[in-house]
């Protein structure tokens, strides 16, 4: 009995000594920074700086980039009292490349600046004219993996800085709102296609070719890329100090500099955004902006319309069919002679809207067959907006290259030296659809 006391006693001891060393252990990262010591960066933008810049100087002293960070008042957020103003304090930087950029940010709040919670990358119009410095920013943006590879891209027509400025009075945080807008499942895809940073740089090493959509400022629909005056744009942020808990300067300082512009400036550039259209990118440089209907085209021929209505007429009548699904097969056969693309789309969607005065008017089968035809028509219409304008700009947006390299990699093999001057522009492409009417909305 006593041989077995001491070894209780010494389980008895070892129990109170780990019971001891948990608060310790528990404690969480002794070198890690506090949230409240971190500045959260939202949303950035890059724009291509337009100054006069001394080519004799070192390249550390010279300004390729301007960069507008956005940094929120996470205690506004959170609805508690902020000694900050402004929702968000956008900061401009002007600096040679992007990685230098942030030792400027840091000397202007006295937090840690972390990319983790980046919700939206804009990229304005002269930086993607630029096909060396737009690579060499992409670069800069993804290299150590800091910032998440499915955060959106946008081009901006015009200047980034402007549409970092924008109000919104449903969201007034760009960045959130872009979340939101994004990962909305239920959202149409007609107008738009979505670009995430990693699925652009995988476009670029497969293809080299990618559509980008287009942010579109609401008093700004002609893409006015006039640049104003340098000084007074950096004098307009060079004075601005930012605090994820609140901001470095007071509201009577910021006050006293009149070219601040804050994120609810009441020289904001716009009061309002939409996104539509697509910015065709080939090799890190941009084409041309095309516009809603073509990019439309593209989501057809890809099949990845969703919730997309298409008009017609019938019997006099304005007949409207919500695509609710489609998906697209991609094939390579010989039409007269000639290899060609045939794209084969199944469409299901439901009528929604339709008028008639015949009370005995019951979509029959012969009505149906006839409305089929009508809708698989427009829908070829418009899909052959986007592949004309392929062939118009001899730029293979719609990846039909990509689809002969792994379905008929012998025939690619042949096309391929050529594809790029006039193998694609000559290249013919067919579309089949195929409608079906799930739901007329009828009640019999």
């Amino acid at each position: 009995m006593n041989l077995k006391t001491p070894n209780r006693l010494a389980r008895l001891a070892a129990k109170l000594s780990a019971l001891l060393l948990a608060p310790l252990i528990l404690t969480g990262c002794w070198d890690s920074v506090e949230i409240n010591n971190r500045s959260v960066i939202l949303e950035f933008a890059v724009d291509k700086y337009l100054g006069d810049n001394d080519t004799s100087k070192p390249l550390d002293d010279q300004n390729r980039y301007e960069i507008t960070y956005s940094i929120p008042d996470m205690a506004k957020i959170s609805g508690t009292e902020s000694l900050a103003t402004d929702m968000k304090t956008n900061i401009l930087v002007t600096a040679p490349t992007i990685a230098t950029s942030l030792d400027d940010l840091e000397t202007r709040t006295r937090n840690t600046i972390t990319f983790s919670h980046v919700k939206v990358i804009l990229l304005g119009e002269e930086l993607l004219k630029d096909a060396k410095l737009f690579e060499e920013s992409i670069d800069a943006i993804t290299r150590g993996r800091v910032i998440a590879r499915n955060v959106p891209i946008l081009a901006v027509k015009g200047r980034t800085e402007d549409a970092m400025n924008v109000e919104n009075t449903q969201q007034p945080l760009l960045g959130l709102y872009m979340m939101n807008y994004f990962n909305n499942k239920e959202r149409p895809q007609a107008y738009f296609k979505s670009q995430l940073l990693g699925n652009f740089i995988k476009d670029m090493q497969d293809t080299g070719i990618a559509t980008m959509p287009i942010f579109h400022l609401a008093d700004n629909e002609e893409g006015n890329t006039e640049k104003p005056d340098d000084n007074a744009s950096s004098a307009s942020k060079s004075d601005i100090s930012s605090d994820a808990a609140a901001s470095d300067v007071t509201a009577s300082e910021a006050a006293e500099d009149d070219g601040k512009a804050s994120s609810t400036g009441e020289e904001a550039s716009s009061t309002g955004y939409d996104i539509s259209g697509g910015a065709i990118i080939k090799n890190y440089e941009l084409v041309e902006y095309v516009d809603k209907d073509v990019v439309r085209g593209q989501l057809i021929v890809d099949g990845d319309i969703k919730n997309a209505p298409v008009v017609i007429e019938y019997d006099g009548y304005p007949l409207t069919y919500i695509i609710q699904h489609a998906s697209s097969r991609k094939k390579f056969r010989t039409i007269d002679g000639q290899l060609s693309l045939v794209v084969e789309l199944d469409i299901d969607g439901s009528i929604a809207e339709y008028v008639s005065t015949d009370e005995n008017n019951i979509f029959n089968t012969p009505s149906m067959d006839e409305i089929k035809m009508l809708l698989a028509n427009e829908i070829l219409r418009q899909a052959f907006i986007a592949i004309d304008k392929s062939h118009e700009i001899n730029v293979d947006f719609l990846h039909v290259g990509q689809a002969m390299y792994r379905k008929e990699p012998d025939m690619w093999d042949k096309y391929k030296p050529s594809w790029e001057d006039e193998g694609f522009r000559n290249f013919p492409i067919h579309i089949n659809a195929n409608v079906n009417i799930e739901n007329t909305g009828i009640i019999q």
